[in-house]
């Protein structure tokens, strides 16, 4: 089906929320969360602000922005998406867009001040929580993760550093379709099923690992940032929620963005998510997901609110310059199954928690660098990405009907428009 672009204003808000028991799905795009609520504690002290290390490096210089590209790449996959939202902030240009429905029955345009499911956009919360605690040396990134969870992996398995956990080098093996449910059928059937955290890290452990030493090479996947999840809860004896809400939302101001622990829906304006279910005579339906477990991937936030934190996070408002270097750090090693078409040319692109990205410039000379964080869940699609100078920042949010996972030709349009369009003619 085919959705025609309406402009954006704000919807009402959908239902009340509700409680419900502690509900699991596993994505493999999703990060960790964690079930365990302690008593709050005050929130630690930030770092003084400083220039973040990636600052210092500098860009190319970035092209005019060209809003008629950014629109055209949010509007190019009308069959494959029900509403698009992106948002460009920085001293190199603002812009906002969006692109379809909020919802495929009231027709209502996508609000501009939408909130949405973070999915793996999550996983940089977490390694932000993870690096905190290492600068207050609660955490050893050195240590192997049997030191902290012992019992958790295996007795066969090789010490595992907690630093391979937040840099995608920690050879854990990863879930697969027939451990959960995968089709679109049972996932919407299935979709406030509660999986324990320690449950999916069993189930995955019971693969066979990717790689032999830990370290030696990089592929993105959740387990461990389940076993990291696991680690803070460990250590701090509060859940990942109230981990993140004290020492980055509260602080930051972070009033959209939040980290529920039961409630299923999106509270605020917000564009629905659906997901295409095949019918026995042929075609398909779409299923409203909006309401899902809040479990993987289980954050919510707004175009706004990311640009916020991603904006604190490289003005060193959230880490220490020791930290910050960790969290951009990409390790000098080969990608499994790396191409000369991925981000790192067959090599690592990820640091702890962020993806280095060089996009080709229009005339082909050296591209723009940004850094920056995809992530996916049923019916929802989102990223920000910023240059190392904080001059371009984008975020976005999409409505995919396909699934949980990334749609990279959509996500590599909106990118290359945000940062490598064609020249404007004057």
């Amino acid at each position: 089906m085919t959705f025609e672009p309406i402009s954006a204003r704000p919807t009402t808000a959908s239902r009340a929320p509700r409680r419900r028991r502690r509900a699991w799905a596993v994505l493999t795009s999703a990060a960790a969360t964690a079930v365990l609520v302690g008593a709050a504690a005050p929130a630690p002290a930030m770092p003084a602000p400083h220039p973040a290390s990636a600052r210092r490096s500098g860009v190319s210089s970035l092209p005019e922005l060209n809003a008629q590209a950014l629109q055209q790449a949010i509007s190019s996959a009308p069959s494959r998406v029900t509403g698009v939202l992106a948002r460009v902030r920085g001293p190199a240009g603002h812009w906002t867009g969006t692109y379809g429905v909020a919802d495929t029955t009231t027709r209502q345009p996508v609000p501009v001040d939408g909130r949405f499911r973070l999915g793996s956009v999550t996983k940089t919360f977490i390694a932000t929580v993870m690096l905190r605690l290492s600068a207050e040396h609660r955490v050893d990134l050195d240590q192997p993760v049997q030191h902290y969870l012992p019992g958790t992996l295996p007795a066969d398995y090789p010490p595992i550093p907690v630093r391979t956990l937040l840099n995608f080098t920690s050879s854990l093996p990863e879930l697969t379709a027939d451990d959960l449910p995968s089709t679109p059928g049972a996932i919407v059937q299935h979709r406030f099923d509660d999986h324990p955290l320690s449950e999916l890290v069993a189930k995955a452990v019971r693969h066979d690992r990717p790689f032999k030493e830990p370290g030696s090479m990089q592929v993105y996947g959740a387990t461990g940032y389940y076993v990291a999840t696991m680690l803070v809860e460990k250590i701090t004896g509060h859940s990942y929620e109230e981990e993140i809400t004290r020492r980055i939302l509260r602080p930051l101001h972070l009033r959209d963005t939040t980290a529920p622990e039961t409630d299923p829906t999106i509270p605020g304006p917000h564009a629905h998510g659906y997901l295409a279910v095949p019918q026995p005579g042929g075609g398909s339906e779409l299923a409203d997901v909006t309401e899902q477990n809040p479990g993987a991937g289980g954050m919510i936030s707004t175009t706004a609110d990311l640009d916020r934190f991603l904006t604190a996070l490289f003005r060193g408002r959230l880490l220490a310059p020791a930290q910050m270097k960790e969290l951009l750090t990409v390790p000098d090693k080969p990608y499994l199954g790396g191409t000369r078409n991925d981000p790192g040319h067959g090599r690592a692109y990820y640091g702890a928690g962020l993806m280095r990205v060089t996009l080709p410039a229009s005339d082909g000379r050296q591209g723009i660098t940004v850094w920056g964080k995809t992530g996916s869940t049923y019916g929802y699609t989102d990223g920000m990405f910023t240059t190392p100078d904080l001059r371009r920042r984008l975020t976005y949010c999409f409505n995919p009907i396909t699934g949980g996972g990334n749609d990279i030709a959509l996500v590599n349009q909106i990118l290359t428009a945000a940062y490598a369009p064609p020249q404007v003619k004057r």
